[in-house]
Order: C-alpha cells, then sequence, then structure tokens
C-alpha cells in the first residue's frame, strides 16, 4: 500500500499516478523549452511573442521564446481575436453572459461586457450574440482591441448555449487526427457565416453586413456554408439507393452558381437517405467522392474540381490551398497544389501516418517509430525531424508546439 503522507489518503494505483504526474521529455533531441502545466491544455494559441493556453479552470499566457509564465486568469472558456501585434485574450464564465478582453502581454484587462450569450473570434472582428428573448437576438461584430461596433443585425434566437468561445458553425468538419490538434492563430471572417438554429440554417453576409434568407433542409438535404456559397447535398431515394446531387447557391438570391450531379460528401448515414453527418472541408475545398468512386476536392465557391486522386487513394489533409493523398498501397504521401494536375513533391511514409496542412509547413506524424517531421510545403524539403509521439497542438511559420498530458513544448524550425 501507499499512503500520500500530505492527505492521509491510500493511494491503490501508485504506478499510474506516477505515469501521469511525471513530466517525460516530450521529444528527442530535446525541445527548446518544456514546461509542467497546471491542468491539461484544453486549447493552444501561437502568437508572436506568446503562447496562450486555455485550461479547465483557467487561461494562461507564456512568453513564446522560453515558455515562462507571464499571467494567470480564472477562466471556464478562453479564445483569441485580433490581428498580429493586436490580439486580444478573450475569456469568460460558463453559465454567465459577458467576457473579459485581456492584454496578452500583462494580462491587463482591456474592456469587458456583460450581456453576450456567445462569442466567436477572428482576426479582423469579435463576432458576438445577445439576446433580449429567446427568439430574439442580435448579432454584433467589433473590433477586438476597441470593441468599437463594424456592423450589426437580427438573429431568431440562438437556441440553447451553455456560454462559450467559437459555438459550432454549419462550416462542416475539419479533417481529424489523433496527433493534431493544433489551433491556429485567428483568421478572417468567412465572407457568409452559417448560424443552426432549430433545425434551420441562418446565413449572414459579413461583407454585406446583413442575414441572408433562411434555409430549412429536411432529413435528405444537408446544407454547409463555406466559400461563399450555400453548398447543397440533396439525397434522393430510388430504387433502393440514393440519388446524390450536390450543389453551391448563392445566398442572397438562391441561384444555383454550380451543380454535380452523382457526387458525394460522405453525409449520408443510416438506413434510407438520411443525411446526418457533416461534409468535411478545408479552407474552401469540401471532399467529395465522384461516381467512378475516386476521392477528389471541390472548390465550393466554384465548383470546380480542384484534386482528383487516383482509384484507392485517399486524400489525408488540405488547408485550400495544398493537400496531401496517400498512395493507394499506403507506401507514400503526395501534395499538390490545388487546381494544378502535377505533384509538388513526393516521399515515403507509413500507412498509419497522421499529416497537416498548414500554410507554412505539411506536418507529417509518422508511426513505428513515433516521429514529428516538418516539411517545407512547397518542395518538401525536411524543415524538422524529431522523436516524439505528442500531439501537435499548435503552429505556425516559425515553431510548433508540443503537447502531452501536462507537458507543453516548443519546438522553432531552425534550432
Amino acid at each position: 500500500m501507499t499512503l500520500l503522507v500530505s492527505t492521509g489518503i491510500w493511494n491503490p494505483f501508485p504506478g499510474l499516478w506516477a505515469w501521469f504526474s511525471e513530466s517525460r521529455p516530450l521529444a528527442e533531441p530535446a525541445l527548446q523549452w518544456q514546461e509542467r502545466l497546471g491542468g491539461v491544455p484544453k486549447t493552444v494559441t501561437i502568437l508572436d511573442r506568446f503562447v496562450v493556453v486555455e485550461q479547465r479552470e483557467s487561461v494562461e499566457v507564456r512568453t513564446r521564446l522560453a515558455g515562462r509564465r507571464v499571467w494567470e486568469a480564472k477562466a471556464d472558456w478562453a479564445t483569441v481575436a485580433g490581428s498580429p501585434e493586436r490580439e486580444v485574450v478573450v475569456s469568460g464564465t460558463l453559465l454567465k453572459k459577458g467576457y473579459e478582453v485581456r492584454d496578452p502581454a500583462t494580462g491587463r484587462v482591456i474592456r469587458t461586457d456583460d450581456k453576450a450569450a456567445a462569442v466567436w473570434s477572428f482576426s479582423d472582428g469579435l463576432i458576438e450574440v445577445s439576446c433580449f428573448t429567446p427568439k430574439d437576438c442580435e448579432l454584433t461584430a467589433k473590433e477586438p482591441v476597441s470593441g468599437d461596433e463594424l456592423w450589426r443585425t437580427g438573429l431568431p434566437g440562438i437556441g440553447f448555449v451553455l456560454f462559450a468561445d467559437n459555438p459550432k458553425l454549419a462550416q462542416g468538419a475539419v479533417m481529424t487526427s489523433d496527433r493534431f490538434d493544433a489551433k491556429a492563430e485567428p483568421r478572417p471572417m468567412p465572407k457568409v457565416l452559417g448560424f443552426p438554429i432549430d433545425n434551420r440554417i441562418h446565413p449572414v453576409d459579413t461583407l454585406e453586413r446583413k442575414a441572408l434568407p433562411v434555409v430549412e433542409p429536411d432529413g435528405h438535404t444537408s446544407v454547409t456554408v463555406l466559400g461563399g456559397r450555400i453548398v447543397y447535398s440533396i439525397a434522393t431515394p430510388r430504387d433502393g439507393t440514393c440519388l446524390v446531387t450536390v450543389s453551391g447557391r448563392d445566398g442572397a438570391t438562391g441561384k444555383e452558381v454550380w451543380v454535380k450531379h452523382g457526387y458525394q460528401l460522405r453525409t449520408i448515414s443510416g438506413a434510407g437517405c438520411d443525411q446526418r453527418k457533416e461534409p468535411v472541408a478545408g479552407g474552401n475545398a469540401v471532399v467529395a467522392l465522384r461516381p467512378d468512386g475516386r476521392e477528389a476536392l471541390l472548390d465550393a465557391a466554384d465548383g470546380r474540381e480542384v484534386l482528383t486522386a487516383e482509384v484507392g487513394e485517399k486524400i489525408l489533409a488540405t488547408d485550400g490551398i495544398r493537400a496531401v493523398v496517400r498512395s493507394a498501397d499506403g507506401s507514400k504521401i503526395t501534395t499538390f497544389l490545388l487546381g494544378r494536375e502535377t505533384a509538388l513533391w513526393s516521399r515515403k511514409a507509413s500507412d498509419k501516418s497522421s499529416v497537416a496542412v498548414t500554410r507554412n509547413a505539411v506536418i507529417l506524424a509518422d508511426r513505428s517509430p513515433d516521429r514529428i517531421i516538418v516539411l517545407d510545403p512547397t518542395s518538401g524539403r525536411v524543415l524538422k525531424d524529431v522523436r516524439s509521439a505528442a500531439k501537435v497542438v499548435a503552429s505556425d511559420n516559425r515553431a510548433l508546439l508540443l503537447a502531452d498530458r501536462r507537458d507543453l513544448g516548443y519546438l522553432p524550425f531552425n534550432q
């Protein structure tokens, strides 16, 4: 038996507790820095000079180059909004309206809000929703630092929301992997956002600053807002099968801009032709299955087939600019610039490897042995190669952040 002297409580699983509580190197060679956090991070965001770590009951900011903690504040949720050099940390409490905006360098509260019921964070604005009644709400975009209003429009309620940052929008699912949980720096607002409320999609044009006609799909119709279009996947039952048509429509007029007959977005599940799954997308590119069974990427804005895989190949990742495809035999990966037939580069990889594509790198997490390899997205040149089984939790053009349980570490490309 093991006695915890400080508490007088018997610990029946000393080995398990030691495994969880002891810190081990996240990578070999060693990272520039590795620090033990107070809890398992929920999200990590990397800024020019700082690292923002959201935990279950707090948010903390550390220096980017040394990992030294600068400040910490109580919070149930946290996110980052604003453009480079003007980012702010936005945080709040569950079941409580409002939020606080803090300077990432000092933790000083710049401004507060006591009315918002949800927020969505971008590099060019912070969108918040506040409600007068459950069915009468207002969507407001603000400049993150000053809080100056950019635009506002009405929404008929937001459904049941326990206040948190970035509630789910109708923009499809992202390609996921057990080795990647990377949150990028804030991105610009998409031209059109889709708010799912009471089984309807309420599109909002962020450029024209107005609400668009409401979309009410039935069980055989999937609706996603991507690339400034309302993307429909309509499945029609016929002779024991489902005839599927994918199209992109103008949000303001409802006019069909493009259409693909026989293509599927892999949204159909269960009996019949019900579409219960979300399409998978990266940037404006959405993964589709062609009538001949090959995978492809469609540009949601105009319907162009910007990448067509060969028979048996699988699209692993895309950011809407480049994509990585695994060969049919699983022995290699190939990177393409979307819209071009000629590959940028190829390399050997395990059939169990995971891939993420960012604007600045292709990140390969290989197996047997576990490695993380950072590659130049255009040439395939190796920027970094370390032995590691950790997760990639943040990245930019200079470095990755790796995490395993409570440990967080910094891996610069030029070390």
